[in-house]
């Protein structure tokens, strides 16, 4: 028995594939989804939390009461008639029953019998012979179903229904291979000088060669081997658009040539090393922010072929080169353009490698089955990692410390390799987008760079019941567009009756627009219209069921209720959705801090600060759950990293003061050293606050304290920062209480009239200057 989504050997009474983690045939879909939630929270993962609001069922699995359902022959879950695939367990829905070779196939070969061993080392249950055969050139397991290798790119089409021997399929290959000859000739009058062979791919040998009319170097890879010379050249005309792939990141197709039965394509030479050269001789995996800049690099090519129709269906370490360029930088460039297609459904031939593509994308290669294979290839780059275990999906996070240690990339690569479609990465340009988030949050940003973002506002704070915080973007292709950003300003400016009737008037002209609503609801919840929100979130739930700012609204909606567990659910799922994004850390790290769970709140903090340093919410975030758990020498190393020119550089200093002088329960010279240094900050920023001024006069009355004691060294610098001090040339004690005497002094002067600490303020000032009883 094999699994009918990855091909992988399994048991009778499975559950589910060892390999892959499909749901097998008897298994529920509840448990399909329970394992891939588990395998979501482990370690370094944020497990994504139940949803609050359902659609109705037929809306959820885009059902037509008219349209009869697909059962998947695997699990059998109900799917849309209109689906190719499981949205459970990625079965073919359209796949036919095994077929049965008419010929019996030599036994399995070594390859093949460790092919079928589970993770263990022991022998899993051998898959019938009749119902698969081995590959001529890497003996690599063959099914009926597949159209090529899956290991090596062997064209499988006619390898079941033909009557001769594998053997007799193998010579012919090598016979093909060998019609190009170190030192031959090829093209018109001799054009291409072959210089030697360079490597092999899936259809046969690569060789290096000089074009003697250009002078240059040249690649000359085969295009297509067959027995019919009529199909070769059918096949040059068809991948003739080739050529016409001009991108810097892209190699360049120069020509096309037919030998006999055979077709050749001609590429330009890149100089330079594979990236997975590169990891065989260093012997280890890439720094993790190395990859991801090589990814980041190489992924406007995949955008340029989207936008031309293709798809690119191959991609691996192996096929993105590291370029030497003349003036001695470097760069990335695609590689062997041989398994470019055209964007089709169902086409008649495609290639890719194990371990690299996606479930789908033997009958169904897609945009997003190319951004599956980078995100494989990006996980692959910085584990090594078994590919086949999972061939499919992502390991769980706690198999490889660089997922541990990364959880930002980890939740981007389970998200970019969901067994679902749908939840994956659409475009290149999202996947972009929060890829650079993520390689701000590994690498780290810069201080005083602000971090942009397409979907939050940086700039569009607003103060609301859950403080000041960012808000989403708008989209700028509603009709209701210009509404929408007249509500935004008038919240902005404090008009929230005016916003709200801008909003609902959007909401009229577009009734359509998740902005509109959404908007709605943020405002209903500060006016505590909590149900009228949860309205209006359900209904752009209906209107628009995978629109990520659901989770986000969601959250915030149970947040200012108190539903802090179910508001943590929905900021993880967020976090999980957008990898990239920091609002969605920020709010999940307010959370924890509500729930007492500082540790974890400290964590996702730290995550924010790496990437953007400078944000505020997190500084003094991280440093009020440090204080909470007493740690305060690390509470204020976090505030002193808010820069001086920061608006908020007085505030910090000013809670370091505080920390030390009201929280802390004993203090030592130390503590009051760290006090006077943001005293004299302060003073240096021009603070006269009254705040400031009573901080001030108990840092003094504590000096004086321990100088009585004998705990305050003989030379320990004071701030100085009392300019009407003249207690000069006087014993280090009374020194100390005259300075905090005058300090009290002044601020009881800005008292306001019946202060009630009026009085507790007079006992302290007489207890530091008892000589002014007599």
């Amino acid at each position: 028995m094999y699994c009918p989504v990855c091909k992988a050997a399994i048991k009778a009474g499975d559950e589910f594939c060892d390999n892959c983690g499909a749901v097998l045939a008897g298994a529920t879909a509840a448990a399909a989804n329970s394992r891939m939630r588990s395998q979501a929270s482990k370690v370094g993962a944020f497990s994504p939390g139940a949803p609050i609001i359902t659609p109705p069922p037929a809306a959820a699995n885009n059902f037509h009461p008219a349209i009869p359902a697909k059962i998947c022959p695997n699990c059998s879950t109900p799917n849309s008639a209109q689906e190719d695939f499981c949205q459970v367990c990625g079965a073919d829905l359209n796949a036919p029953p095994p077929v049965v070779a008419p010929k019996p196939v030599p036994a399995a070969t070594p390859a093949l019998q460790a092919k079928s061993a589970n993770g263990n080392g022991s022998k899993a249950p051998q898959v019938e012979p009749e119902e698969v055969v081995s590959c001529p050139r890497c003996q690599n397991m063959i099914l009926p179903t597949d159209k090529f290798c899956r290991k090596c790119g062997f064209s499988a089409t006619n390898l079941f229904a033909s009557s001769q021997p594998l053997v007799k399929a193998a010579q012919e290959e090598k016979a093909q291979v060998l019609k190009i000859a170190i030192g031959s000739t090829l093209g018109d009058k001799g054009r291409y000088h072959i210089t030697r062979q360079i490597g092999s791919g899936g259809m046969g040998s690569v060789f290096l060669a000089e074009d003697n009319v250009l002078k240059r170097k040249v690649v000359i890879k085969a295009l297509l081997q067959s027995d019919d010379p009529e199909l070769v050249q059918a096949s040059i005309k068809e991948r003739e658009f080739l050529a016409a792939v001009k991108h810097p990141n892209v190699v360049q197709i120069y020509d096309f040539l037919q030998i006999d039965t055979d077709g050749y394509i001609v590429m330009e030479f890149v100089n330079g090393k594979t990236l997975f050269t590169i990891m065989e001789e260093q012997a280890a995996p890439f720094e993790t922010a190395q990859a991801i800049r090589y990814i980041l690099d190489i992924l406007p090519a995949f955008s340029y072929m989207h936008r031309l129709g293709l798809i690119y269906c191959d991609f691996k370490p192996q096929n993105i080169m590291l370029e030497q360029h003349k003036d001695g930088t470097t760069g990335v460039k695609l590689i062997d353009l041989g398994t470019v297609i055209r964007y089709e459904k169902n086409p008649s031939a495609v290639y890719g490698t194990q371990g690299f593509y996606a479930p789908e994308a033997v009958k169904n290669p897609s945009p997003e089955t190319d951004l599956y294979t980078v995100a494989r290839s990006l996980a692959y780059m910085v584990s090594l990692m078994d590919l086949d275990h999972p061939q499919f999906g992502m390991p769980p996070a706690e198999h490889y410390k660089i997922f541990r240690d990364n959880p930002a990339l980890y939740r981007l690569l389970v998200k970019a390799t969901h067994p679902v479609q749908a939840k994956r990465f659409s475009t290149v340009e999202a996947m972009t987008d929060q890829l650079e988030g993520v390689l701000r949050v590994i690498a780290g940003g810069q201080p005083g760079v602000p971090v942009s973002s397409k979907l939050f506002s940086v700039n569009g704070f607003t103060t609301g019941k859950l403080g000041t915080r960012e808000i989403a973007n708008l989209d700028e292709k509603d009709k209701a567009y210009d509404l929408l950003k007249q509500g935004d300003a008038a919240v902005k400016a404090g008009q929230v009756t005016q916003a709200l009737a801008l909003f609902n008037q959007a909401a009229g002209v577009n009734p359509n627009s998740p902005d509109a609503h959404l908007r709605l609801a943020d405002l209903y919840m500060e006016r505590d219209q909590f149900s009228q929100a949860l309205s209006e979130i359900t209904r752009v739930q209906r209107i628009d069921p995978n629109n990520w700012k659901i989770a986000w609204y969601t959250g915030r909606l149970l947040e200012v209720q108190g539903n802090l567990p179910a508001a943590l659910d929905q900021y993880r799922e967020l976090a999980e959705d957008l990898p990239g994004e920091l609002p969605p850390l920020l709010s999940l790290a307010r959370v924890y801090s509500k729930l007492g769970k500082y540790q974890e709140a400290v964590e996702t903090y730290r995550l924010v600060m790496r990437a953007h340093p400078d944000n505020p919410e997190a500084l003094f975030g991280a440093a009020s759950c440090l204080a909470s758990e007493q740690k305060y020498k690390e509470a204020v190393a976090v505030l002193n990293q808010v820069s001086e020119s920061s608006a908020k550089f007085v505030e910090a200093q000013q809670i370091i003061c505080d920390l030390y002088l009201y929280h802390k329960p004993q203090i030592d010279a130390d503590d009051l050293l760290i006090v006077s240094n943001a005293l004299r900050n302060l003073q240096q920023q021009g603070v006269e606050t009254q705040q400031f001024l009573l901080a001030r006069a108990d840092f003094y009355r504590l000096a004086w304290e321990l100088a009585g004691s004998n705990k305050l060294p003989p030379q320990f610098p004071l701030p100085d920062l009392n300019p009407d001090a003249t207690a000069k040339g006087m014993p280090r004690k009374r020194q100390l209480g005259k300075l905090a005497e005058e300090s009290y002094d002044h601020y009881i002067k800005r008292l306001p009239p019946g202060e009630p600490s009026r009085e507790q303020v007079v006992r302290e000032k007489f207890r530091v200057a008892p000589w002014r009883l007599f």
